[in-house]
């Protein structure tokens, strides 16, 4: 009778462990295009307020970085344009591995939750996520010609061991 309690609560507990890991896997694979994903609070915290500017405080003129929700189907904004010396940020938000490639050829790095790629030069550049094809999107880079290559990648990893 002691083995069959045992074995009752062992098969109900791989159970529940099997439907939290099916859950929790097809959460962010199935996202639609655009669709981010929602937090659920476990409570509500009030909103924190900003400190006040300090008085003579001047703001410096930093470059701007654009950020782009990446989909395995799509890429939102699906066209960015930004000054020469400027940043595109592509930013994963489903679960999906892949690679972002220039429509010349080019590879601009993997996404691993966050690439950055810094365009020095003015132009039109069509991209596509590699694999798949289905994701495309447009940078219009303007301004003049910075110095540095084409392009700069930086690829952020993951951290914490993942």
């Amino acid at each position: 009778m002691r083995l069959s309690g045992f074995v009752l609560v062992a098969a109900a507990a791989l159970a529940v462990a099997a439907w939290a890991a099916r859950a929790s896997s097809v959460a962010l694979a199935s996202l639609p295009c655009g669709q981010l994903p929602t937090a659920r609070p476990h409570d509500s915290a009030p909103t924190p307020v900003a400190a006040p500017t300090p008085p003579g405080f001047r703001p410096t003129s930093a470059p701007r970085v654009v950020p782009v929700g990446t989909w395995s189907t799509c890429f939102r904004p699906a066209a960015v344009t930004i000054e020469a010396g400027e940043t595109v940020q592509w930013q994963q938000v489903d679960s999906g591995r892949y690679r972002i490639v220039l429509d010349n050829g080019a590879q601009l790095g993997s996404i691993r939750m966050i690439l950055e790629v810094r365009f020095n030069r003015p132009g039109t550049y069509h991209y596509h996520g590699d694999p798949p094809r289905d994701a495309n999107g447009t940078i219009v880079v303007e301004g003049t010609t910075r110095p540095g290559p084409e392009f700069e990648i930086f690829e952020i990893p993951l951290t914490g061991g993942q």
